[in-house]
């Protein structure tokens, strides 16, 4: 590439980038003001149901992502090489979105208690917990949808209209919160209906993108076409299991924390989750900020530009890492205030103490993440499923409750930085394998 031709890249790298960030960091900060408010009105047993909640959020993100992440790529590959199919992989992404919305308002209907339960909820935390978690069930589609439709405009040259509708989304849940919460005491249903109601929001702005005359995105009558059904599932995969893995490590923490010491560990531990679930997010939107770039460059078969991409992305990322860490390193006081409003000692000790051995992982899923969506933005989603597997399932299933027998509660704050460190090195292994093929100009992965 030309220094020209770079600086252009870079410049419309960054521009991505920026609104990408904004719309996962403003998605993140529906669960983040809901813990917020909580705490100042129900305390620390609060921020427990949140956490507790949480994984519920990963399921219903992680399956918009797939569809999002997955036909938006997909989407993208057909627009330069055959343009009526990639509408038609639109509309049936768009058909299954209705589908898995639905059988989320199903089971908050009729599965909210056993869901409430399984997440880990107890006598002491189960009434604040089912509150929460059948009112958001109901409004499953409106998760689904706002995720499906970002995918989608941000791989139809619309990342303005992204970033705005989740600007605005997440302003409007945090004035929610303090209205249904604060205002008119509405507990845990109010804050339910806050999170909830902010994705409604955002996705009447991403609606806003379809009246544009640049718009490709058009629901056509056609039967499915079930390959690319398949590939789209197969793209969006990694994404998925990404997000899905987030929650079942919370999942996981949680469960080995309550076992350890209780409902204030997994109070201290839901503080902690809080930063690394907008570190995550900020880590998200760099990989997705990049993901149209080097799609539409794999389809033009630009090794030069797909590899420069990535090394942006890398960069940034673990600058945010690094940003992020030492921000929690020297304001890890601050941080435990606004969530422990009645500074309860317990989980103020607690969290001072393990939140910085855990968040020192962030070095490492910094590059995670930009890696694991890189792969399956070059259409070898199979090198980022196993990663994933490995990264987000198989070791936290085996080193968390391991390093909470041998080394106590300090070892299950510090196990996700040695989860990540590892497979840090087995990213790298495959990328420096990968890149190799890539320089021969084979894309047959």
């Amino acid at each position: 590439m030309s220094e020209n031709s770079n600086t252009s890249l870079n410049h419309q790298l960054s521009q991505y980038v920026f609104r990408s960030i904004l719309s996962t960091v403003g998605a993140s900060i529906y669960v983040l003001a809901d813990s917020f408010f909580v705490a100042q009105k129900m305390g620390v047993l609060g921020v427990a149901v949140m956490n507790l909640s949480m994984p519920l959020f990963n399921v219903m993100d992680g399956l918009g992502f797939l569809l999002g992440m997955g036909g938006g790529t997909l989407f993208t590959i057909y627009q330069i090489q055959d343009r009526k199919r990639s509408t038609k992989t639109y509309t049936q992404t768009v058909i299954m979105g209705l589908i898995i919305g639905l059988v989320f308002t199903l089971l908050g209907i009729s599965w909210a208690s056993q869901i409430s339960h399984l997440l880990g909820a107890d006598q002491t935390t189960f009434k604040m917990t089912f509150q929460y978690v059948q009112t958001v069930l109901l409004f499953g589609p409106g998760f689904i949808f706002n995720n499906l439709l970002l995918g989608f405009i941000r791989n139809d040259h619309g990342t303005k209209t992204a970033m705005f509708a989740m600007t605005i989304s997440s302003l409007a849940n945090i004035f929610l919160d303090w209205l249904f919460i604060l205002r008119l005491d509405m507990g845990m249903v109010g804050a339910g209906l806050a999170t909830s109601f902010s994705p409604i929001i955002s996705i009447l702005i991403i609606l806003t993108h379809f009246r544009k005359k640049e718009n490709h995105l058009k629901l056509v009558s056609h039967p499915f076409i079930l390959s690319d059904l398949r590939q789209t599932f197969s793209i969006g995969l990694p994404s998925f299991l990404t997000e899905m893995s987030t929650g079942f490590g919370i999942f996981i923490y949680n469960w080995v924390f309550l076992k350890v010491s209780g409902n204030n560990a997994v109070a201290a531990y839901g503080i902690a989750a809080n930063v690394l679930l907008v570190a995550l997010a900020l880590f998200t939107g760099v990989a997705q900020g990049i993901q149209p770039i080097v799609s539409q460059e794999y389809a033009h078969r630009n090794f030069k530009t797909i590899k420069h991409g990535l090394h942006f992305g890398l960069i940034i990322a673990e600058l945010l890492g690094i940003v992020c860490l030492a921000f929690v390193c020297f304001n890890s006081h601050l941080i435990i205030d606004f969530f422990n409003a009645a500074s309860n000692l317990k989980v103020i000790n607690l969290a001072n103490s393990g939140m910085k051995l855990l968040l020192i992982s962030l070095l490492f899923s910094s590059l995670n993440v930009v890696f694991n969506i890189f792969f399956s933005a070059i259409s070898n989603s199979y090198i980022s499923i196993a990663m994933v597997i490995l990264r987000g399932y198989i070791f936290p299933l085996i080193l968390v409750p391991l390093s909470a027998k041998i080394y106590g509660i300090n070892g299950v704050w510090l196990s996700l930085a040695i989860i990540e460190g590892i497979t840090l090195i087995a990213e790298l292994i495959t990328w420096g394998f990968t890149q190799r093929k890539l320089k021969e100009n084979d894309f047959s992965f």
